[in-house]
């Protein structure tokens, strides 16, 4: 499976969503916990065990904008 990720640069922190999926979004102070706040809730949304595998690739960067491709990896 593979997913878009958002982050932008706000006032007062980072907004992060995967914009496929409806109400999957989450804000925080820092880049870093923004981008694993929204893997975790990735995760939570598709019902995926505690330690799955993914491959995080940038595909844009910019001064208040960043974007990843995740790929979660099935593992059997």
């Amino acid at each position: 499976m593979r997913f878009d990720i958002e982050i932008i640069k706000e006032n007062d922190g980072f907004t992060a969503k995967v914009p496929t999926i409806k109400d999957c979004e989450v804000w925080a102070k820092e880049h870093e916990v923004a981008l694993s706040q929204i893997i975790n809730l990735l995760a939570y949304f598709l019902k995926l065990e505690k330690n799955f595998y993914y491959r995080l690739d940038i595909t844009k960067n910019t001064k208040d904008y960043v974007s990843y491709t995740i790929n979660i990896i099935n593992r059997q």
